[in-house]
């Protein structure tokens, strides 16, 4: 049980973070039965021979702080003083520790949110007075606020569409400016649930691979999917590989033409033909002359089908071509919004098929969004 008073703003950032949920029993928990429990028990800021004994025997960092956020949770009342002081098992401690670890980027960022909005009239306020008495002035102001957008930048939220599955869990929201290297030796869930990914070499070698780090160790080796399965399965590692790539890279854009005015990648008179799986070339002529995917639609030259999981699927010269958006930025460091989107192609009359991902951008207002 929690001596420590927490601020409304830690308090309602964890009650935010972990969904309204009673981190123990998994059941819905109302604002007014808010605890906030500590995993390892806050009796232990007395005990510290113990308390040091504990981190030693669990592998905790030494400089490991009982009232860090990792270590605190929701819970009921009545779970909480269930739980009380007691400690859980070794096992039990580690396993609870992995998962609010996990948790403790999104805390933080809903605390800066909330920090800001509580601040919010009081810094106008102050603005307006500042600016009235020539204390400061508008190239001043401008340049705060361009510094608030930077920072606003650095904790932007990306949620995906659908998520990275892994084996015991979904990662559906990142965020930029985030260390990833722990997320490279996670298990992925494959096609099937298949527990790894057969690859072969042109030895005709064998090897399985199950984490990222074990799929670019392995195709930076001369190591790639040769069945249809494995090929179609790949796009569990590559699209995630990808995914880490396009964060990292991520800035933020200096001038959109997908924002202002918003454009969804459905918008088929804003897209280029240049977008879609084209073996034979067949499209460049109209690539040449400007037409977009609506135009050739009206022609009968393309054809749209149902999307499913996608947002738009084209098909053209035996190929599906199917799209999702998963979010803008600069990838580029042109100083223009891109758009980075999953894909999916595969043949029409067959059942060959292979995920990928691509950049698209719109260079002007003038231009069509094309692939980068």
């Amino acid at each position: 049980m929690s001596k420590t008073t927490f601020d409304n703003i830690t308090r309602s950032a964890l009650w935010t973070s972990y969904k309204n949920i009673c981190f123990y029993c998994s059941q819905p928990l109302d604002w007014g039965d808010l605890h906030i429990d500590h995993i390892i028990p806050e009796s232990l800021l007395h005990k510290f021979e113990k308390f040091e004994e504990i981190k030693q025997d669990f592998g905790l960092d030494k400089n490991f702080n009982l009232n860090e956020l990792s270590n605190l949770v929701n819970s009921h009342s009545k779970c909480n003083h269930r739980k009380s002081d007691d400690l859980f098992s070794k096992s039990t401690t580690l396993f609870y520790l992995s998962i609010t670890k996990k948790k403790e980027s999104k805390i933080k960022i809903e605390i800066e949110k909330l920090k800001r909005n509580k601040n919010k009239g009081l810094i106008l306020s102050k603005l307006q007075s500042a600016l009235s008495a020539n204390t400061i002035d508008a190239k001043d102001l401008k340049k705060i606020l361009i510094e608030a957008e930077k920072h606003n930048w650095s904790i932007k939220e990306i949620k995906l569409p659908f998520g990275v599955e892994f084996i015991d869990e979904i990662y559906d929201t990142f965020y930029l400016d985030t260390d990833f290297s722990k997320l490279l030796d996670n298990k992925l869930l494959i096609h099937n649930e298949e527990e790894s990914l057969e690859l072969a070499n042109d030895n005709d070698e064998k090897i399985n691979v199950s984490t990222l780090n074990e799929w670019k160790k392995a195709t930076k080796e001369g190591y790639y999917p040769l069945t249809t399965y494995a090929i179609k399965s790949s796009s569990t590692f590559t699209f995630f590989e990808e995914l880490i790539e396009v964060l990292e890279k991520a800035k933020m854009p200096k001038v959109s033409f997908i924002d202002n005015p918003w454009i969804e990648i459905d918008m088929l008179e804003y897209l280029s033909p240049n977008i879609l799986m084209d073996v034979e070339n067949e499209l460049t002529e109209y690539i040449e002359n400007g037409l977009s995917i609506g135009d050739l639609i009206k022609q009968g030259i393309v054809k749209i089908n149902p999307p499913h999981i996608y947002k738009i699927s084209l098909e053209f010269g035996g190929f599906e071509t199917s799209l999702i958006e998963q979010f803008r930025a600069d990838f580029n460091n042109d100083g223009i919004e891109d758009i980075f989107v999953r894909g999916w192609t595969r043949a029409t009359g067959g059942t060959m098929g292979f995920g990928f991902t691509t950049i698209l951008t719109k260079l002007s207002d003038k231009h069509l969004i094309e692939r980068e």
